[in-house]
């Protein structure tokens, strides 16, 4: 008896549970279209009447505030009105709440997108804001990139300041990209996107292969790309412009060092070591930290240039006191030599100004005819003088009795084309005479 009573009780609270969801349903429906008549409204107290109206239904049908809040939300989005949506969205759950200031921002954009020059940037600016409470203003961002790489090539600059806030790399190099298609006017905003996005390497060879070989130094440098910065330094030392080159290898050393690499350091060094760029040998060694190897080479340096004070100095302080010694006991020699470099380098200063172009039938580079005149007649006036300064040379050069001594100032003293075409290079005996020596044979600087 009592089983059968508990279960009529039972069906008869499940009975009025679902009369009373039904009757809940019902109000919700009735509130959600009472809704939808209220934004059909023109007067506007009706309006807010008939919203107050929708609300109480909606109460009534047993929603939350916070689902109420959420209806509301959705209603006022829908029309258009933001501001408002954005405040019901505020006062709905965590998610919702999230959701809700995310679809705002959507539709913030899709107005500024429509919108005049001046009114644009507000409404993204508000768009952005309500994607940050969102949780989600970089995808915000690269949501508004998107917008604007849509509307065509004129509004990437646009695409790319919201791809790079919305750290939407993917979409940067698409538009680099682009770019690279557009051939020699696309390379330089392509390779300024590249760089920006950090991506250095990409960047830097994009320029070498445009034979932009400045920028493509300055992107490797920024990413610190040695094998980059190598193949640079190598260029502007084939087209004359050792200092460039130089200043090259002296970042490449900063990085070595920052790694601890003092096998490449060492590798570098000695790559100069052997070819007697002793200067920068020792400037390398220097930054390095390596003050023995860089005190040593610095004296072979001073010792090339005829410093023979200085030289002596550092190599009294290096592992090798035995040149200073040497350079004592050829001083008798050394210092006609010294005044013959003093006088070569005081000629070649004065040396007339050639330009250079590009000979279309051998595609090689030659001086301006005009200004290879010029040259010639200034080395017509002192052909002789020059030819006579060999002579010294030679003759001073051979009594030099330290091998390694007479070794770097032969050195030294074929960098003047003119020691090569007069003096046998291996021996620095006299191959040309006064009388046998052409104007062409003196020059003292490399054309």
């Amino acid at each position: 008896m009592n089983i059968k009573l508990t279960s009529i009780w039972c069906c008869c609270i499940l009975l009025l549970a679902s009369v009373q969801l039904s009757a809940q349903n019902k109000d919700i429906e009735k509130g959600k279209e009472k809704l939808k008549e209220a934004f059909k409204q023109k007067d506007a107290t009706k309006k807010s009447e008939d919203i107050q109206k929708a609300t109480e239904m909606l109460q009534k049908g047993g929603l939350k505030p916070q689902a109420v809040n959420a209806i509301l939300g959705d209603a006022y989005l829908g029309e258009g009105d933001l501001s408002h949506a954005e405040a019901k969205y505020g006062q709905c759950d965590k998610e919702t709440k999230a959701d809700g200031y995310n679809k705002v921002g959507a539709a913030y954009v899709e107005q500024a997108m429509a919108a005049d020059a001046k009114n644009e940037p507000k409404l993204l600016d508000k768009a952005m804001k309500d994607f940050g409470k969102a949780g989600k203003a970089k995808e915000g961002a690269a949501s508004i990139g998107d917008k604007y790489y849509e509307k065509g090539e004129s509004f990437y600059n646009k695409a790319v300041d919201y791809y790079f806030r919305g750290a939407d790399t993917a979409s940067v190099i698409k538009i680099a990209r682009d770019y690279e298609k557009k051939g020699a006017e696309g390379v330089t905003p392509a390779f300024d996107l590249y760089k920006r996005a950090g991506l250095f390497k990409k960047a830097g060879d994009l320029a070498w292969g445009a034979k932009q070989y400045a920028k493509a130094y300055d992107a490797y440098s920024a990413g610190e790309i040695t094998e980059g910065m190598r193949k640079c330094a190598d260029k502007f030392y084939s087209l004359g412009q050792e200092s460039e080159a130089q200043n090259i290898y002296l970042k490449m050393v900063e990085s070595y060092t920052k790694t601890a690499n003092t096998d490449a350091i060492e590798k570098l060094a000695t790559e100069n070591v052997n070819v007697m760029n002793y200067g920068f040998a020792a400037r390398i060694y220097d930054k390095a930290g390596n003050l023995n190897q860089a005190r040593k080479y610095y004296a072979y340096d001073k010792f090339m240039a005829l410093d023979l004070d200085s030289a002596k100095i550092l190599f009294t302080q290096s592992d090798l006191p035995n040149l200073t010694k040497a350079i004592d006991a050829n001083m008798k020699v050394l210092q006609p030599l010294r005044d013959v470099k003093m006088q070569f380098d005081d000629w070649a200063k004065q040396q007339p100004n050639v330009g250079i172009e590009m000979d279309p039938e051998t595609n090689q580079y030659k001086p301006v005819a005009k200004d290879e005149q010029m040259l010639v007649d200034y080395y017509k006036l002192i052909k002789d003088a020059i030819s006579d300064q060999c002579q010294i040379i030679s003759k001073n050069v051979m009594a030099i009795k330290d091998p390694e001594l007479k070794r770097v100032l032969m050195k030294k003293f074929l960098e003047y084309p003119a020691v090569g075409k007069i003096l046998d290079k291996q021996t620095f005996a006299v191959k040309l005479t006064r009388s046998s020596t052409q104007v062409k044979d003196v020059y003292l600087k490399h054309m």
